[in-house]
């Protein structure tokens, strides 16, 4: 099989991840919710929806209206933190910016059920053996410790992190979430990485269970599953030597996409447009680097979007936006490498 083959296969694998997910749920009798655009204001306490608990505050969690069968989603998300690094040598990202949030609201009561349903998913939906899926529980959170036990989970790490990697936030005053992670085993390193939470939020003040969540990164899930060197190449890019081991750049290409598929334009009028500026700049920026031409990166851009998106609606505006402003992109990114070098020199 063709690397370019290779990578058609993976992305078909994470989409029917995605699929599988929402398919054993549904079954399960969990309402499918609608997803929001990334670029959704809806929830004011996120900049970008980087989380399925983003499209599900307003109608079902805020009000109350939290389905007693428990609700499920498939939400596209950005989370945005590799930016301010991205120009930086360095800097080495382990996840990517954009990925699908596989979720699962639900009352706090269905807690045994549901734990049984997630174990069920991931031994026989997504085939691992029960050695392959790690449980990182902290011991002083009794419900959670106590529901691992009794299950008899054969592969378990008790207390390996401080306190605060065992707690979650979900951007609701008063609210706070203590979770246990799952990990699942790299197909050939053998370690273990982080793919996800089983949570309950409670009442800061009172203590009381409010609702529970469990969610995952589909990018996550694959690397390990099928032993990929990065989450970036769970996504079907052309081959291109400029893109090949560069994953920053096709970060950057992919999340630039989501956002401007949207219809999302840079600018520095808000937050959302400042950040994809940012990102556009990397990518003008990576292409530089590797010495492409405009041409050559138009049809990156647009094999690009065509193969992981599945048509093309943002590719002619990043080609329009990267040639009308590339001295200013220039004397920006020039800037920034300044001040890297600086902090660098500085350290």
């Amino acid at each position: 099989m063709s690397a370019r083959d290779e990578w058609k296969t993976l992305n078909r694998c994470r989409r029917g991840l995605v699929a599988a997910y929402l398919r054993h749920y549904r079954a399960a009798g969990y309402l499918e919710a609608a997803p929001l655009p990334v670029t959704s204001h809806q929830d004011e306490s996120v900049i970008f929806v980087g989380a399925a608990i983003s499209a599900l505050k307003k109608d079902y969690i805020f009000p109350g209206k939290i389905p007693a069968g428990g609700l499920v989603i498939a939400q596209n998300s950005v989370r945005t933190r590799n930016i301010k690094n991205m120009l930086d040598d360095d800097f080495d990202p382990k996840w990517g910016s954009y990925f699908t949030n596989i979720d699962t609201v639900f009352p706090y009561e269905r807690k045994e059920e549901a734990f049984s349903q997630v174990l069920d998913f991931f031994y026989n939906k997504v085939k691992l053996a029960p050695e392959d899926l790690l449980l990182r529980v902290r011991s002083g959170d009794e419900e959670l410790y106590r529901l691992i036990r009794e299950r008899g989970c054969p592969t378990v790490e008790v207390d390996a992190h401080p306190e605060k990697y065992y707690r979650h936030t979900v951007g609701i005053d008063g609210v706070y979430g203590e979770n246990f992670n799952f990990a699942v085993r790299h197909k050939y390193t053998g370690e273990y990485s982080d793919v996800g939470n089983f949570i309950i939020f409670r009442d800061r003040q009172s203590q009381k269970p409010l609702f529970m969540e469990v969610g995952f990164g589909d990018t996550v899930i694959m690397q390990a599953k099928y032993g990929l060197d990065h989450v970036m190449d769970c996504y079907p890019f052309p081959r291109h030597p400029a893109l090949d081991r560069n994953y920053k750049f096709k970060d950057c290409i992919i999340t630039s996409q989501a956002m401007m598929r949207e219809g999302l334009r840079p600018s520095s009028h808000d937050e959302q447009s400042k950040i994809l500026y940012k990102y556009l700049r990397s990518v003008h920026y990576f292409a530089g680097q590797a010495g492409l031409k405009p041409q050559e990166l138009s049809q990156i851009l647009h094999h690009s979007e065509a193969m992981i998106f599945g048509n093309v609606q943002a590719q002619p505006a990043m080609t329009a936006l990267l040639a009308a402003k590339s001295e200013r992109i220039e004397e920006l990114n020039r800037k920034t490498l300044l001040d890297l070098q600086k902090r660098r020199d500085g350290r």
